[in-house]
């Protein structure tokens, strides 16, 4: 019997515990919406990635689509702090719509990567225009190019080969068409023994252009090549040392060694005892500083002892010769103070010191004399009473640019005063009624 009861009481309240429950729930999903509220924002740059075009079987694309594109997404705070813009994935499919080589508008898709969750809501671009061509093929021979030589008295094979001598390549039937060759090109500029080296393989056009790495593929991509790097018989290396024969720049300036001395060594050829007598160097022709007062770039011939030649004739070196101004300083005391932008008209400066004392350092054939020093205190927009100024030293007429100048002290004490200030008003006078008295 009461169970019966029981399962009336249930039956009749059926209502009011749904009615319940979905209040229960949408407090809920009203309290979790104001802690962690949705809200819809950009995210650029966004990677397309070349592998997510979808294309059939035997095709592929002619050239490379758009690298990023802009992501309209909708998602809880707590993702969006999360967010990035490789966790946004486009796709687009071309499976079904290719059967030969031509332009395509493909419309794309965008999800938001697990574990992350969103929704995209649109891309910028939301299509793409590609281009489709058949896909090729071609095997190729390696040819090694030396692209930088090794150091002056080194030299190596004329017949230089990698482990592997061809290459296959792939891609769009219009580029692999258009390639003149494959390259593996050295480097063997700080070579000087024999050495194994590992390159990237470069498709080259027969503009002489190079493709880049993504308009190809390239099997295998990259060779191991060995180079007998030797002693160049009869060459000897020697350093190029610069020779200013004693010259100076002219007073107040200053000489400071050279730079960019190109090329820094040179071979030489010829009498052993005369080029072992070279101690290893080769000095220029003298360079002249005596009319110089600024850094300079020159060329200039070497100095050949008899009997030795440049196994590149008659060479000349690229010197640049560092030349700076002569720095000092000079004090210069009981400099006056003048004032500026005070309406002393209205105003005065009281209490401020009549001389500073300024030190000014430069180059020495720049520095100024006294009648050229000045300080000057700025007053403008300051209200009567005490205040802390800052004086400011200047060099009258040219050559200020490149010097130092303080000022001591550095901060001084100036009281301004108006000259016709506003009377402060007079208390009123009390009127008391008749018979009354102050008490």
């Amino acid at each position: 019997m009461r169970k019966n009861t029981f399962i009336r009481f249930i039956l009749s309240n059926l209502g009011w515990l749904a009615a319940s429950l979905a209040l229960a729930l949408v407090i809920w999903i009203a309290a979790k919406m104001d802690s962690n509220p949705v809200q819809q924002d950009e995210i650029k740059s966004v990677p397309v990635a070349a592998d997510a075009i979808l294309l059939p079987d035997g095709y592929v694309l002619a050239s490379a689509p758009p690298s990023t594109v802009t992501a309209i997404v909708r998602a809880e705070r707590s993702e969006w702090n999360l967010l990035l813009p490789g966790d946004i994935l486009i796709t687009a499919d071309l499976t079904e719509q290719v059967n030969q080589p031509g332009e395509y508008r493909v419309e794309l898709e965008a999800e938001v990567a697990s574990p992350l969750h969103g929704r995209v809501v649109a891309l910028r671009p939301s299509s793409l225009v590609l281009q489709v061509d058949e896909q090729a093929e071609a095997r190729m021979a390696i040819q090694v190019v030396v692209s930088r030589e090794p150091p002056l008295g080194y030299t190596y094979p004329p017949d230089l080969a990698c482990e592997e001598t061809e290459v296959v390549v792939r891609g769009s039937a219009a580029k692999v068409a258009d390639v003149a060759r494959i390259e593996a090109r050295l480097n063997l500029s700080n070579d000087r023994n024999p050495t194994t080296k590992t390159v990237n393989l470069t498709a080259v056009r027969e503009s002489e252009l190079s493709f880049r790495s993504t308009d190809l593929e390239l099997t295998p991509a990259s060779v191991e090549c060995f180079v007998d790097i030797q002693t160049r018989e009869g060459v000897t290396p020697v350093e190029v040392l610069p020779d200013r024969g004693g010259t100076s720049p002219p007073e107040g300036y200053l000489f400071e060694g050279y730079t960019d001395i190109a090329p820094n060594t040179v071979g030489v050829t010829g009498s052993q005892d005369a080029i072992q007598a070279m101690n290893q160097v080769i000095k220029t022709t003298r360079i002249d500083l005596s009319a110089h007062t600024e850094t300079f770039t020159t060329e200039v011939p070497l100095v050949l002892p008899d009997g030795v030649s440049l196994v590149t004739e008659n060479q000349l070196v690229s010197v640049t010769v560092l030349i700076s101004p002569v720095r000092g300083n000079r004090e210069f005391q009981d400099v006056p103070v003048e004032i500026t932008g005070l309406d002393q008209t209205l105003y005065r400066a009281t209490g401020l010191v009549e001389t500073v004392t300024v030190n000014i350092a430069g180059p020495l054939i720049q520095l100024p004399d006294r009648e050229n020093v000045r300080v000057l205190v700025d007053l403008s927009g300051l209200s009567p009473g005490n205040h802390q100024v800052e004086p400011e030293g200047l060099i009258m007429g040219e050559g200020g640019d490149d010097m130092t100048i303080s000022v001591i002290p550095a901060q001084i004490s100036v009281t301004i005063e108006a000259l016709n200030p506003t009377p402060s008003p007079s208390p009123e006078a009390t009127v008391l009624p008749a018979g009354r008295s102050r008490e």
